[in-house]
């Protein structure tokens, strides 16, 4: 019944990975500006990163698992939907925070049970929920180019209903009794690792909201600016699985210099291009050279995070994951407010942004072969 779960994380995040590319579609819906959307959006973004460790905690406590996972899988699916009937902002905004929030509230959970007798189980459940992630964005600008997202709610009902009724049928699996072992001196061993996630998040964030939002602007469709997150994911999916393998021959301090370094060189490439005058697949195949190279140094950063501190596996990854990422979305929130209006500045700020990252990046292997020549 494990292929339930996996079934179920494919649409939680196909369902949370709608909002950013609908920036197109909500900005001209409800008049308002750029800068407006993004705020709102980051604010939600930093808020649900900072509660995931909570609800990795709450995990360990919780006896009904299944139950748990019922409920918030079933609100995540029902509310990501329910933004068809928003009728004005303010309740959008609701509707995904909401959706948001109990998609954090499912990760941990979900993470637990899939991988508590098998590693490979996990394999799967991760990579259906990016599978789901990649392919959101092109669907949902389809639909709302198409039918003006009319309807929308009634996908959501249904997969919520599939969750309730199967979900609970599971096999009841007991909760893993272990000690968790914290340490915030642990902290200082991760930094770096922190803080090369935090400014990655900072570019990636300005990337998949600005780029849709960018493409509008240059009279491209909002199905091409939803497909420029989804063929990035894709590409995304190999690169992240690639990471980790070649950071175990090279090293994951390499491997982030690589993934940074790349994504301020296309970010230049992406910046001086003038995109009136070319095909619309060049500038498809930019936006992509110069974001995907983000997934390249995703999960070997947590593979690391743990590796350095073999005793507090989930410290190293809440800190490197959660924490990190609500920092990325905290400054993604400062910056828009200052400069969010302005589309073409923002995705185009996005080598600069990158470069705070390889700096990270490079502070971290310098630390590591200190570590080691002592």
């Amino acid at each position: 019944m494990l292929w339930i779960a996996i079934v179920v994380h494919f649409f939680v995040d196909f369902a949370t990975s709608i909002f950013q590319p609908l920036g197109p579609y909500i900005t001209d819906k409800f008049s308002i500006s750029p800068r407006m959307y993004a705020m709102a959006l980051y604010s939600i973004s930093l808020v649900s990163s900072i509660t995931q460790p909570v609800f990795g905690t709450l995990t360990d406590k919780v006896s009904k698992r299944n139950i748990y996972l019922a409920a918030v899988a079933s609100i995540t699916l029902l509310f990501a939907s329910l933004i068809s009937i928003a009728g004005s902002f303010l309740i959008f905004l609701i509707f995904a925070f909401v959706a948001q929030l109990s998609n954090s509230a499912f990760h941990p959970m979900g993470a637990s049970i899939a991988g508590q007798k098998k590693k490979q189980h996990l394999a799967f459940f991760s990579l259906a929920g990016m599978f789901g992630y990649a392919v959101g964005p092109v669907f949902i600008t389809w639909y709302a180019e198409v039918h003006q997202l009319k309807g929308l709610y009634y996908f959501g009902i249904l997969l919520a209903i599939f969750a309730v009724l199967t979900l609970p049928r599971m096999r009841f699996l007991e909760r893993e009794k272990r000690e968790v072992k914290r340490s915030w001196s642990g902290f200082r061993v991760v930094m770096p690792i922190f803080f090369f996630v935090a400014f990655r998040s900072f570019s990636m964030g300005i990337a998949q909201l600005y780029g849709p939002l960018y493409a509008k602007m240059l009279g491209k469709s909002w199905v091409f600016g939803g497909s420029l997150l989804t063929f990035t994911r894709f590409v995304g999916m190999v690169l992240s699985t690639l990471g980790v393998y070649i950071g175990t021959k090279i090293g994951n301090s390499i491997i982030n210099i690589i993934s940074a370094g790349a994504m301020v060189v296309f970010g230049i490439v992406f910046a001086s291009t003038d995109f009136s005058n070319i095909p619309s697949v060049l500038m498809a195949i930019l936006f992509v050279s110069m974001l995907s190279p983000a997934y390249l140094s995703m999960s070997s950063t947590v593979v690391e995070a743990q590796s350095r501190l073999p005793k507090n596996p989930g410290f190293a990854s809440s800190i490197v994951m959660g924490f990190a990422w609500s920092i990325g979305s905290l400054m993604n929130f400062i910056y828009s407010s200052i400069f969010g209006n302005d589309v073409e500045f923002m995705i185009k700020s996005f080598w600069a942004i990158s470069l705070l990252a390889l700096g990270a990046a490079i502070w971290d292997t310098v630390s590591v072969r200190f570590r080691r020549s002592r």
